[in-house]
């Protein structure tokens, strides 16, 4: 299966030199993400009252925001919510467990990233075939440690992106993702943003 279109090729280039995410975790720590070099910020857990807020002064600041579809709250989870995302909030990407989110972003125009959780050899399986049936411009691995051991499987079965997330919390899981083939890790952990901001600039 190759997907390796537009939305593909548009995070893969934003995490080229900067290849670290900044995971909003909640609204206090918006200040910090907003003050580091990262291109990308995942909205992890925010709810209908001040997603707006967040997601313009993220786009103020010159990053691409992807919203945690799975995980905010007073939205509904089916196309309605994924609407509203797009057209009301201005999200310009979605992370998200669900097949059927990922169908409706694409079709609005949202860069869409599948979380794929991967605990043995059957979570790994159904994972893939729900990244050929979605067709995400890229997918999350969780915990992203397990990359390393998997990376040859899924590059064998799919041409996604992939990027690690989960329990990255220092430069050697950093390095260790990286080595594996990810093209970017995701990660709350301030001590790689500003790791980043430092060295990857």
């Amino acid at each position: 299966m190759k997907t390796s279109g537009e939305g593909a090729q548009r995070i893969s280039y934003c995490l080229k030199r900067k290849p670290i995410i900044t995971s909003l975790m909640n609204a206090d720590e918006l200040p910090a993400v907003l003050a580091t070099e990262s291109n990308i910020v995942f909205i992890l857990k925010t709810d209908i009252f001040i997603i707006e807020s967040i997601v313009e002064q993220i786009r103020e600041a010159g990053k691409l925001s992807f919203v945690h579809f799975d995980l905010i709250e007073g939205i509904g989870k089916d196309k309605t919510g994924v609407k509203y995302l797009a057209e009301k909030v201005g999200i310009d990407g979605i992370v998200t467990t669900k097949n059927t989110a990922i169908v409706e972003a694409k079709k609005l125009g949202l860069l869409t990233v599948q979380r794929l959780f991967v605990f043995d050899s059957v979570s790994l399986d159904n994972g893939i075939k729900m990244i050929k049936a979605s067709n995400p411009d890229a997918i999350e691995v969780l915990p992203g440690m397990v990359c390393q051991r998997i990376m040859d499987r899924i590059r064998a079965e799919v041409d996604v992106p992939v990027i690690a997330g989960g329990l990255m919390i220092d430069l050697g899981d950093f390095d260790t993702a990286l080595k594996s083939g990810v093209i970017g890790i995701s990660t709350s952990s301030k001590d790689l943003w500003r790791w980043q901001d430092e060295n990857m600039a």
